[in-house]
């Protein structure tokens, strides 16, 4: 199987690259910035560019000549900040990462797609439940996951993991946000959070990575979305 990931150079689609690469599988590694495909050996195929230039991603799958059996869609921006003092620019730039890009990026790789194949979207728990100081990116995971639910057709199968918290550098600023908001320490504000998850503690990014390469698999029925929240947030 021949998988592209974006969002490659983050904690999670790292994450995800390394577990396609243990099954044995080919990766397209896609992120703005040129993934460091070197960390990780096996059939990766580094590549990068802004998303929202589609036909500048068709253009290099062109080059590299490949079909895919499916696309993780990893990618992603906080959108973290109390609502008073989020300006237009930020969310419109949140929205656009986190869920303009990803019909946009469907639209681009479909000409390289076996058939059947399967779109994964890396979205979150908090497109599931709305979340104090998270509006922006709340909305962008909501938006998102509804285009996601309504997309499958014959030829391409649309799966959403949702996600609760994975340890990952987004992760821990958007914690630093929520504590500043609510006017305590980030250490305080983290062990509040855990504590409201009923398995005690953060995913780990090998998890959720888990749970997206069990999702792009071609091998049987799968659920079209997968709440991997530790008991958090249910579906």
């Amino acid at each position: 199987m021949t998988v592209l990931v974006t969002g490659a150079a983050g904690a999670i689609g790292a994450a995800i690259v390394a577990r396609l690469l243990e099954d044995g599988h080919g990766v397209i590694a896609h992120d703005l910035r040129t993934p460091a495909a070197d960390r990780a050996p096996g059939s990766v195929m580094p590549i990068s560019g802004d998303l929202a230039d589609g036909g500048g991603l068709g253009a290099q799958l062109e080059e590299v000549g490949q079909e895919l059996d499916a696309i993780i869609a990893a990618h992603g921006v906080d959108g973290s900040g109390a609502l008073c003092d989020l300006d237009d620019a930020f969310v419109r730039r949140v929205l656009r990462i986190n869920a303009a890009s990803v019909p946009a990026l469907l639209t681009a790789v479909r000409p390289h797609l076996r058939r059947p194949a399967v779109f994964v979207v890396v979205g979150s728990q908090a497109g599931l439940v709305g979340e104090p100081n998270n509006a922006a990116y709340c909305a962008s995971k909501f938006g998102v996951h509804g285009w996601a639910l309504a997309a499958s057709d014959e030829d391409v199968a649309v799966r959403v993991l949702a996600p609760g918290c994975t340890e990952s550098p987004l992760l821990y600023d958007a914690q630093a946000r929520f504590a500043a908001a609510r006017g305590v320490s980030v250490e305080h504000f983290v062990d509040e959070r855990r504590a409201r998850i009923p398995l005690r503690r953060f995913a780990t990014a090998r998890q959720t990575a888990a749970a997206a390469v069990y999702l792009a698999g071609l091998d049987g029925p799968r659920p079209a979305l997968l709440a991997a929240t530790g008991g958090e947030v249910l579906r």
